[in-house]
């Protein structure tokens, strides 16, 4: 499976937040079987996630460990809900390959309390005529990507408090001029 999936639109306007990511150990782990195939989908399906959170937030940084309370403005922290992924051989002698995945997406506040939980979902359907570990793979990876969209729009549809428009590779506006101290 790629390493490198990311969401496929960029977000206008950031939050100005620092913002921790965990993905739980199950998530990392999970392995997706279809027929006698298994596909590691944990460390990919984690990364394209992240991309998620770097994408709608100033930055993201993984957390290996519990965060404490403070250290960043959100902590964002993924776990595998379910996933199933089928083979069928067609008529013509194609293969068809279904993928659904569903992520747990909870977002905590400054205070490491709880402010939500949501699930991101992804669903894909491939079907050709091709290797059977190669269809399988495409379409586990299309999934990963719709799971990292869903992500995405369910953080941006959650983002408060201040936002930086833009990306960081524009230049910043011009400051607005001081107020004089006398005033």
């Amino acid at each position: 499976m790629s390493h490198a999936i990311s969401p496929s639109r960029s977000v206008p306007d950031k939050s100005s937040e620092k913002a921790g990511v965990m993905c739980s150990d199950a998530l990392l782990s999970h392995v997706a079987r279809a027929s006698y195939f298994k596909l590691e989908l944990g460390e990919p399906l984690c990364g394209a996630l992240f991309r998620s959170v770097q994408g709608t937030y100033r930055t993201a940084e993984r957390a290996e460990r519990q965060p404490y309370t403070g250290e960043f403005g959100r902590v964002i922290r993924f776990d595998i809900q379910s996933s199933t992924i089928a083979l069928a051989e067609t008529r013509d002698g194609s293969y068809r390959v279904t993928c659904a995945l569903s992520v747990v997406v909870e977002r905590f506040g400054r205070d490491m309390k709880r402010l939500s939980s949501q699930a991101a979902t992804g669903h894909a359907v491939v079907e050709r005529d091709d290797a059977k570990e190669l269809v399988i793979r495409d379409c586990a990876e299309a999934a990963v990507q719709n799971v990292a969209d869903d992500a995405t729009a369910l953080l941006v549809a959650g983002l408060d408090g201040p936002r930086q428009h833009g990306t960081s590779s524009e230049t910043p506006p011009p400051a607005a001029p001081a107020a004089p101290w006398w005033r």
